[in-house]
């Protein structure tokens, strides 16, 4: 149901630095949650800012996504980046580190099982795309890398991208850091190959595309096959 990846790029194995990206997912009986965090190179704690910022919305939309499929996107934008920066601030006083060395891109989906709803949350370069009826559809683009927008970015609750969308016709939904989006696109159009793996759901394959590759950058994602979910549903 769930797949995911997360390799270290060739430039932090140089340098003998830690895969700074985190993927985490969680389920319920009417709710499943995958997120996806990246965090940002330089900052002391990138690696500490990524794991909250991911556990943090995850556990948040999983506990009360009832409530946030139900509110406006400013209204949700609003308070899981407070929800974040709540737990941001803790870890950064308990450390006496500035908050500001927690900085992470975050992104993350929301399935509602039980009324066929997905709500998407994105801030930052990652990418969120879903495949169904033999279609690849991007759900939420990247922000360009030049503005930076981070969970500790003042006022960053404007710069969220915060999308609901019906589940009729989506079979699975992926997350991706701005590291294995660039290589599963040439230019601005997705490669032939990678477009074949996601609509036919082959998520272990995708694996295999990306650790044949030499990436500078992490490249992580974490994928969930809703038609999966249903099955299971149908069983029990």
């Amino acid at each position: 149901m769930v797949k995911k990846l997360s390799q270290t790029g060739l430039y932090y194995i140089d340098s003998n630095t830690e895969n700074q990206d985190v993927v985490r997912h969680a389920r319920n009986k009417q709710f499943c949650v995958i997120s996806l965090a990246d965090g940002v190179s330089g900052c002391k704690e990138a690696k500490s800012g990524a794991e909250i910022a991911s556990g943090a919305i995850t556990n948040l939309l999983l506990k009360k996504g009832d409530y946030f499929l139900e509110f406006e996107q400013e209204q949700v934008a609003q308070l899981v980046l407070s929800h974040i920066l709540f737990e941001l601030k803790k870890c950064a006083e308990n450390t006496a580190e500035n908050i500001e060395e927690y900085s992470s891109t975050v992104a993350s989906v929301l399935i509602d099982k039980k009324r066929n709803r997905m709500l998407c949350f994105n801030l930052g370069d990652g990418m969120i795309m879903a495949s169904g009826r033999g279609k690849c559809r991007i759900l939420s683009m990247p922000a360009e890398s030049k503005n930076g927008y981070v969970t500790t970015t003042i006022n960053a609750y404007k710069m969220v991208s915060v999308r609901m969308f019906d589940i009729e016709f989506v079979d699975s939904v992926v997350i991706c850091s701005n590291g294995a989006w660039k290589q599963m696109f040439n230019k601005s159009r997705m490669k032939p190959e990678i477009f074949n793996l996601l609509v036919n759901n082959e998520y272990d394959r995708l694996k295999t595309f990306f650790t044949g590759k030499k990436c500078s950058d992490d490249c992580s994602f974490i994928s969930l096959n809703i038609r999966q979910i249903e099955r299971r549903k149908r069983i029990s």
